[in-house]
């Protein structure tokens, strides 16, 4: 049977192991879990990164996503409706790059920390998680990501912002939620997010 893919991006700096650390594959046995690692900025030193908006770094990174996915689909039995994007930090702003650049592949994506990279013209599933005292990407961020998200999802409301825990916007369509899980820290990934995150993309049946 073909697989789901969930590709999970790493912050600026770090690794594909630290994201494996992070977001484990145990609420998910049956999808294949890729952990890329970014390549390095000019003049940065060695930095792992991803580009964070369409353009940047001569858009290397939507070319290395594309070449993950045909490598995929050369090697493994892949079910190419699911393909979900998941990422922390510089790696989350990554991911909403890749559901606005690359809509028709990504059927779902994960937003950890991260920052608002473009402006979404497709509905799709979206979770977010974000700490309260976030003083690297402000909470704000988050606001405006799950903001924009609703209203693109078609939703009557978004979630309701401030309160630790995770609350779903309202009125969105069954394929198209949008969950905003908040939480009382500052610019490190909350462990707790990615049970909730891997649930919902589980109910998510794919790309038209």
């Amino acid at each position: 049977m073909p697989a789901p893919v969930v590709f999970v991006f790493h912050p600026f700096g770090t690794s594909a192991q630290y994201m494996e650390s992070r977001v484990s594959t145990r609420f998910w046995p049956a999808a294949i879990m890729v952990y890329p690692e970014g390549a390095s900025r000019p003049g940065a030193g060695y930095q792992p990164s991803w580009q964070g908006r369409a353009g940047e770094l001569g858009d290397r990174d939507l070319a290395f996503f594309d070449a993950l996915i045909a490598w995929l689909k050369e090697h493994h039995c892949i079910d190419e409706r699911r393909l979900f994007a998941f990422g922390y930090s510089n790696g989350a702003s990554f991911a909403g790059l890749l559901a606005c650049e690359r809509a028709d592949r990504i059927a779902g994506v994960a937003i950890a920390s991260g920052r608002l990279p473009c402006t979404p013209t497709t509905s799709r599933p979206v979770a977010i998680t974000h700490g309260l005292n976030d003083s690297t990407a402000p909470y704000s961020e988050a606001v405006r990501t799950a903001t924009v998200w609703s209203k693109q999802n078609g939703c009557k409301a978004p979630p309701k912002f401030g309160t630790p825990g995770c609350v779903e916007a309202t009125g969105c369509s069954a394929s198209a939620p949008v969950l905003m899980c908040t939480s009382p820290g500052g610019h490190e990934y909350s462990s707790a997010f990615t049970r909730p995150a891997l649930e919902m993309f589980q109910k998510i049946k794919g790309v038209n």
